[in-house]
């Protein structure tokens, strides 16, 4: 299930990564809106583009590995 954030006093909201076929980083920013997941995504180029930063690439891939080991990578069931 996808990370549910600090924000959840607030709203219902999940922080999950992902990995284009790409090769592009994704993390994404959800909530529920009637009873819909409602994401906001960024996308970390790792070929390229506007992120010249190898730091922060290598910092965005060490998150997805480590959500990904921890099985929050992916959205819960929404009812």
């Amino acid at each position: 299930m996808a990370l549910l954030t600090d924000d959840c006093d607030l709203e219902t909201t999940y922080l999950r990564t992902s990995l284009g076929g790409n090769g592009d980083y994704y993390i994404e920013v959800t909530h529920v809106e009637n009873g819909l997941l409602v994401p906001k995504c960024v996308r970390i180029s790792t070929s390229g583009g506007i992120c010249k930063d190898s730091d922060v690439k290598i910092a965005v891939a060490n998150l997805f590995r480590a959500m990904e080991k921890a099985g929050l990578n992916e959205y819960p069931k929404v009812i």
